[in-house]
């Protein structure tokens, strides 16, 4: 951490005592600055140290600027990134709920956001994920897992229905803004190549199941609600018994279930993926939809409900498929891995891709088989599975997190 006076960042600082003065109704200044990432990281967060503050006016807000692209990204892909994190936030403090910061306010002139300081450090899922397999460790790791799917159940009730006003949002903020979180027809024709190069021909059944699944994904509004649509162990920030999702980057309208299947899934967009015992996910999935129930009448359908928890995986198999495996399919790739605790029993030497995905293939094709849904894709998915064991024939499924380690 850095401490700085306000005039170190002057432009910035004023500009946010600019909004909070607005905002609060009240004259603002900063006594500190103090800047809590790196210099290179692709987001700059500063914690504004408030003069005099009281009891409407918090001691210190969090400062979240956009500063660098990440490697090969587009100027329209950064700003999308930033209007989809303002919004989502926006969005969740304007219907009054605490699943998110509050935010405070915004400036599309030096592309930051002013969000609730939720306190020191980042306590996260990766701790209590990441530890010594014990019977002390396991009940931590089940509490916080617990947490983290009804906070991410309670979200998705509390915007159903009221997603219209996060689109507002979001148009106002950027109106050239990618969206995410729904197949484009580039990806159907793209996975349709891929069975068809492996299985020799596409037969009209597996061409109408991926078009099913391409038309669910964009249609369906039976749970239509604000995903996260990133939610890794460390966008979470968990103290006591509290959990508050952070990064909106990649929050956006879509099928509930893309968020409800992260666990099953292996949590597909993260670094830190493993796998979790299938007792453990059965429990998980239960709490989460029983917070649906409360406000999503169709989760209590289970024919609706089942579907839509086999198209959310199949998205993931897909999303995958085309974003990953031509590149690592010749030569395997180690992800980078996060900050860890230094109990942590994490090996970033092992965080391959490969292994992640065989076992999101394994999921899938036990739990579509399960249910009964896409039997076509499903058979399509498992041929995949059989060639990229022989392709690859020295890569095991995943391990469990090594909190789980015990459960084998």
């Amino acid at each position: 951490m850095l401490e700085y006076s306000s005039t170190h960042f002057h432009d910035i600082a004023q500009e946010a005592a600019k909004i909070l003065s607005s905002h609060f109704q009240r004259g603002i200044n900063f006594s500190k600055i103090i800047q809590l990432t790196e210099i290179d990281r692709r987001n700059l967060i500063l914690k504004l140290i408030i003069e005099n503050p009281t009891t409407l006016i918090p001691a210190s807000v969090i400062l979240k600027k956009t500063t660098v692209e990440i490697q090969g990204e587009t100027e329209q892909e950064q700003w999308s990134r930033f209007a989809h994190d303002w919004a989502g936030i926006e969005f969740l403090s304007a219907i009054g709920t605490d699943h998110a910061p509050q935010f405070w306010g915004a400036s599309l002139e030096h592309q930051f956001i002013l969000i609730e300081d939720l306190g020191e450090g980042h306590p996260s899922l990766v701790d209590p994920l990441t530890r010594a397999s014990s019977p002390i460790n396991l009940q931590k790791a089940e509490e916080a897992l617990t947490a983290y799917v009804q906070r991410i159940g309670k979200m998705h009730a509390d915007t159903f229905g009221k997603t219209q006003q996060f689109e507002a949002i979001l148009t106002r903020v950027y109106p050239q803004t990618l969206r995410f979180h729904y197949l484009k027809t580039d990806d159907v024709t793209r996975i349709l190549k891929r069975f068809e190069d492996l299985l020799g021909k596409i037969t009209p059944q597996l061409q109408q199941e991926i078009e099913q699944i391409f038309s669910y994904l964009q249609q369906n509004d039976e749970f239509r609600v604000l995903l996260h649509g990133d939610i890794c162990p460390d966008n979470v920030y968990f103290q006591g018994e509290k959990m508050r999702l952070i990064d909106f980057e990649y929050g956006d309208i879509g099928l509930a279930l893309i968020d409800g299947v992260y666990l099953r899934m292996s949590m597909p967009s993260c670094w830190c993926s493993k796998n979790t015992p299938d007792n453990i996910i059965i429990k998980m999935e239960t709490l989460y939809r029983n917070e649906l129930k409360k406000k999503i009448e169709t989760a209590n359908v289970d024919n609706l409900y089942y579907r839509a928890k086999v198209y959310a995986c199949a998205y993931w198999i897909i999303h995958n498929a085309n974003r990953w495996l031509d590149e690592f399919l010749e030569q395997e790739w180690i992800c980078p891995s996060g900050p860890l605790a230094s109990d942590s029993k994490w090996d970033p030497t092992t965080n391959a891709f490969r292994p992640r995905m065989l076992s999101r293939l394994q999921s899938f094709i036990v739990h579509a088989s399960r249910l009964g849904y896409l039997p076509v894709f499903t058979e399509a998915c498992q041929a995949l599975l059989h060639y990229l064991k022989q392709q690859w024939p020295q890569t095991s499924f995943m391990g469990f997190f090594p909190v789980f380690e015990s459960k084998r």
